[in-house]
């Protein structure tokens, strides 16, 4: 699964004039596992590009204008070619490397934004950094140390190396990080409001460091229905609260359907204000 950290639509600089960090200026000296991310799940499917069954109504491009900065991708071999698509290429595709060039398009026109991106790889490691390479954002992305401290994102941003990049396939190979190894995912298939739970379901808790919250139903599909429910600022700080109160741990990623309904954007500021 391809992740992709997300937050509100960025200018350089604060209301005051300071410089800022996604956004907001508090964010710059904030390291990666102090700041909160709206991350969309399966951030290819979308409407506007006419995917059936889509988790999201605006495309890639669309969601990084409006400040998205997690992305949450699903990588497949099909056709002999390499894709982006989810479960069925024949219900919405789009070429591996075209999609991630729009992603370093983004990030060479915005040079004070940080994006995190999350694969849920059909492919293998060696075929996601390729792509990677083509597409220009290995040139782009940072390498982390394990066990060692994150950088602030103004560091990052200082250095050039302003994509994170995980996946099931990664292994620490040219910024190419073992999702499971730095992060810590609760449950994802909850159908209903009253399903959403905050357990440890994936990741090893002996080195992660950042923590996602899957915050998106699916009964039987994503539908824009459902986010209206997921998405209020109610049902979006009880689900947080449950998971903070429950792990100890500060929510890097809250992982969205449809991120442009509801309260999303304004919770996740929120939390990046305390």
């Amino acid at each position: 699964m391809i992740f992709l950290l997300a937050c509100a639509a960025s200018p350089d600089t604060g209301a005051t004039g300071e410089p800022a960090c996604n956004g907001a200026p508090q964010l710059c000296e904030r390291s990666l596992d102090a700041a909160a991310f709206v991350g969309t799940h399966n951030s290819m499917s979308s409407a506007e590009l006419g995917w059936d069954i889509p988790n999201q109504n605006d495309a890639v491009p669309t969601q990084l204008a409006a400040g998205v900065r997690a992305l949450n991708l699903d990588t497949h071999a099909w056709e002999d070619d390499l894709w982006l698509c989810h479960g069925f290429c024949e219900l919405g595709s789009q070429p591996l490397v075209e999609g991630l060039t729009e992603i370093t398009d983004f990030l060479e026109a915005s040079p004070r934004e940080v994006v995190i991106i999350t694969f849920q790889d059909g492919i293998s490691g060696e075929q996601t950094r390729d792509a990677l390479a083509e597409s220009g954002l290995a040139a782009l992305a940072y390498a982390h140390t394990t066990g060692q401290p994150w950088p602030t994102l103004q560091a990052l941003i200082d250095s050039g190396q302003r994509v994170v990049i995980f996946s099931a396939s990664g292994g620490g190979v040219d910024g190419h990080h073992s999702q499971w190894e730095h992060w810590i995912d609760v449950p994802y298939s909850a159908q209903t409001v009253d399903d959403f739970a905050c357990t440890d379901d994936r990741g090893d808790p002996a080195t992660a460091t950042l923590y996602n919250i899957n915050h998106f139903l699916t009964n039987p599909f994503a539908l824009p229905e459902l986010a209206e429910e997921a998405n209020t600022e109610a049902a979006l700080w009880a689900h947080i609260d449950d998971c903070r109160a429950a792990s100890g741990r500060f929510p890097n990623q809250v992982l969205v359907d449809f991120y442009d309904i509801g309260a999303v954007s304004a919770v996740v500021a929120a939390l990046n204000s305390e």
